[in-house]
């Protein structure tokens, strides 16, 4: 049998066989061929070759990706189905509505700019106090259930600053989960390991490049590497998985892991090994980011197992929690759809922690917990949670 050549990144490469389809989050909740793969390559083909327009009705589908990359592993013609549907947003960025353009801009201009950040996170530590909730509640629904917000880091300015851990926080968890780059510092101090928050480092890239804005991604990851190779790290961490995954593929020079590695590796080797009782129910969920980022999610489990008292629960399925690409401002009633079989799973198991290693996938996940008015749950990132179960 003749070999067959595909071409790589040119949409004529998909032969049409709908292995991906099962795959997809947004073709199981909807069914529409346009919300498949197939269906969004036969777009992208189709505005490329002028046989469409890019108008409001097809652009709507290539954003509601949430690039979770599910389709490419299952894809035996090996499509690269990331650069096709990032080439295609930049490409018709320009097309997309007025509010869809002001949504995307001002989430990227917000998350980048430190002084509003701050406002905004002094703010959201007294919304969070009991006498605001309801408040809260009606307002920043996503923000609501956020426990015990933090607006500083607790940095320790006498250290000895040799052979030292960067520690990168990004910059949608440098708004919603200080807390995890402090539970990072304990555990470092803990093991007797120097570190320092990376400063003036305020975005992978990926927040602009996944939404279409390649060039300015670009530009924001070159100035983020730039401030990790101005001093000597031993390594740079960063806790977003949905980062780590991003500097992965664009970085292969600098010297990065992923917290939420660093961090298993450290206690898996038992230099902390003494766990408080814990008589919990907690279900791990597995980011679309996993792979990339290089996280070992069984190892997880493993440390977990070593806190006496839990029990833990896993998602039987694989699919998107929904999250990704900014489809958390863009595609709400698509979110709520993709999230539920996870949020039932949750209230029939009786679960107490709900742990995930990425921003986008938290804030969805709390963002529907007290949408449905789901008490005494907590939406936590895993190093937070081993870090508060050390005695």
């Amino acid at each position: 049998m003749k070999n067959t050549s595909y071409k790589k990144l040119d949409p004529d490469n998909c032969a049409m066989c709908g292995m991906c389809l099962n795959h997809c989050p947004t073709y199981k909740i909807s069914k529409n061929e346009s919300e498949s793969p197939r269906g969004r390559i036969s777009i992208i083909h189709g505005l490329n070759n002028s046989m469409l327009q890019p108008s409001e009705s097809a652009l709507k589908h290539l954003n509601s990706c949430t690039l979770c990359l599910a389709c490419e592993s299952a894809c035996p013609a090996k499509v690269d189905f990331y650069k096709m549907m990032i080439d295609a947003r930049d490409k018709y960025f320009k097309d997309q509505n007025i509010k869809f353009k002001i949504k995307t801009n001002l989430i990227s201009f917000f998350l980048k700019n430190y002084f509003l950040k701050g406002i905004a996170s002094k703010i959201i530590f007294y919304m969070t106090k009991h006498k605001f909730k309801y408040l809260n509640k009606n307002i920043f629904k996503f923000m609501n259930y956020i426990q015990d917000y933090n607006n500083h880091y607790e940095i320790d300015q006498k250290r000895i600053k040799k052979n030292t851990i960067g520690i990168f926080t990004g910059c949608a968890t440098d708004f919603f989960q200080k807390e995890v780059a402090n539970n990072c510092i304990n555990i470092l101090k803990k093991s007797k390991i120097n570190y320092e928050i990376i400063k003036n480092a305020r975005c992978c890239g990926s927040l602009d490049y996944n939404s279409g804005k390649i060039e300015r991604g670009i530009k924001n990851n070159k100035l983020t590497v730039k401030e990790f190779n101005k001093k000597k790290y031993i390594s740079i961490i960063g806790y977003a998985s949905g980062c780590s995954a991003f500097i992965n593929k664009n970085n292969k020079d600098v010297n990065y892991q992923d917290a939420t590695t660093f961090i298993l590796d450290l206690l898996e080797n038992k230099k902390i090994n003494n766990y408080k009782i814990t008589k919990k129910n907690i279900c791990i969920h597995k980011p679309c980011t996993t792979k990339s980022a290089e996280i070992n999610f069984e190892k997880l489990i493993t440390v977990l197992k070593m806190i006496p008292g839990i029990k833990i629960f896993t998602y039987d399925d694989d699919y998107c929690c929904g999250a990704g690409a900014q489809n958390l401002i863009h595609n709400q009633k698509n979110l709520s759809k993709i999230v539920e079989p996870k949020i039932n799973f949750i209230n029939s198991n009786n679960i107490d922690y709900l742990l995930t290693y990425n921003i986008g996938c938290s804030l969805n996940f709390i963002n529907e917990i007290n949408i449905k008015n789901i008490k005494n749950v907590k939406v936590m990132h895993p190093i937070t949670f081993l870090n508060d179960r050390i005695c």
